[in-house]
């Protein structure tokens, strides 16, 4: 794989995650994709933690550097992960809370990723869904699931989770904003629509 540009960072700051996590159905100005992940080692059926962390898309308008093309959180998170923690004698359980939901292009490369490691096991659970009317962008969603991807919603308890365990909250309590819950139903029924039609 490509060498990756940038270690994960450590956290989010709260007014980044409220504003790229927000489960709106129309979601402008959000640009940006963020994954915070963990990485579970399975040694005699019991994980262990292992890593978490936070990585974003690496626009490549935005610094001297990066390449030409862009790249997608997902391919930051898979270019890290192959170079500085994949084994193949090490099962591994990989959680990823996305702000929004894998674009094609990065749904086959995480399914091909996951086609050559078969240690790996995936959960996804995205805030919003990518151009969720775009038939490619359903087809993306779909691979992941016919590969073994566990793909979900956040649900309002996942919000709070990723508050306390990848944002720099200084103590204070998740505020759950309005529409969430109605808002991940909505989302959530849309998801189950394009898995299973």
């Amino acid at each position: 794989m490509e060498p990756w540009l940038s270690n994960p960072m450590y956290s989010l700051s709260p007014k980044t995650y409220n504003f790229h996590f927000q489960n709106l159905p129309f979601a402008y100005g959000r640009n940006n994709t963020y994954i915070c992940c963990e990485v579970e080692k399975r040694k005699n059926n019991s994980p262990k933690s292992y890593y978490k962390g936070v990585f974003r898309n690496q626009p490549s308008h935005l610094q001297q550097g990066y390449p030409e093309e862009p790249l997608h959180a997902e391919q930051c998170f898979l270019s890290w992960f192959d170079d500085k923690c994949l084994s193949p004698r090490v099962d591994y359980n990989v959680t990823w809370y996305m702000s929004w939901s894998p674009c094609l292009e990065c749904a086959e490369e995480v399914v091909s990723f996951l086609e050559e490691h078969e240690n790996v096991s995936l959960t996804i659970s995205v805030s919003r869904l990518y151009n969720c009317d775009d038939e490619d962008q359903q087809r993306g969603l779909q691979l992941l699931h016919e590969a073994g991807a566990q793909v979900a919603m956040m649900s309002p308890e996942d919000f709070e989770y990723c508050w306390d365990t990848f944002v720099d909250n200084r103590g204070r309590s998740f505020w759950y904003w309005k529409g969430i819950r109605r808002n991940y139903y909505a989302l959530d029924e849309k998801l189950r629509e394009i898995l299973w039609g």
